[in-house]
């Protein structure tokens, strides 16, 4: 996947966050402020107005300062400073191997900067997990991403606004998890299985 190809899929991000926004609000409003729908739909909004041509690096480095600049709450800077991260270890033309150390760096990221681990309901459940299920399966479905965020649903949320929910944050999955899948995907789609 290189550059062009790269920028296409973090456009193509605009319409999914806003064909997904009112889902990811309604998870939001269960164990959070409802705000991260709309935060994920001004984000890529402004990814695909000002993100524009360069190398697969380039990209990604403009895709994390301009999230940074436009999503506010606590998904802004981790998603921001990650795709910054992401940007320092990409390659100009992203293969399946690149593809993994760009998804372990993402996950590091996130945990460091998140003071996150695994099992506290957060979008690390997913991003933790999806280098692993590239090795394995040699892609990044959508199905798959989805059945990672699936298993925040019963999860006690430990971290974030949702942790104030205690045990009435299990039966919801966690948003950032959510989000986490379409990103993760949108990442995915341009390497060869």
């Amino acid at each position: 996947m290189n550059g062009d190809q790269l920028l296409r899929q973090m456009h193509g991000l605009k319409s999914v966050f806003e064909n997904k926004e009112s889902e990811l609000t309604s998870l939001d409003r269960e164990i959070g402020d409802g705000d991260h729908g709309v935060n994920m739909k001004r984000g890529f909004s402004a990814v695909s107005e000002k993100v524009s041509a360069g190398s697969a690096p380039e990209v990604m480095r403009q895709t994390g300062m301009t999230l940074m600049s436009s999503i506010g709450g606590a998904s802004g800077p981790l998603y921001g400073f990650s795709f910054v991260k992401m940007s320092e270890v990409a390659k100009e033309d992203i293969d399946k191997e690149n593809l993994i150390e760009i998804l372990d760096t993402f996950a590091a990221t996130v945990a460091s900067k998140g003071k996150v681990e695994g099992g506290e309901k957060t979008m690390y459940d997913v991003i933790s997990k999806s280098s692993e299920l590239l090795r394995k399966t040699g892609a990044l479905k959508l199905d798959d991403l989805q059945s990672l965020a699936q298993d925040t649903e019963e999860m006690m949320a430990t971290k974030g606004r949702a942790a104030y929910f205690k045990e009435q944050s299990r039966g919801t999955i966690d948003p950032g998890a959510q989000s986490a899948v379409y990103v993760i995907h949108a990442l995915g789609e341009g390497v060869a299985e």
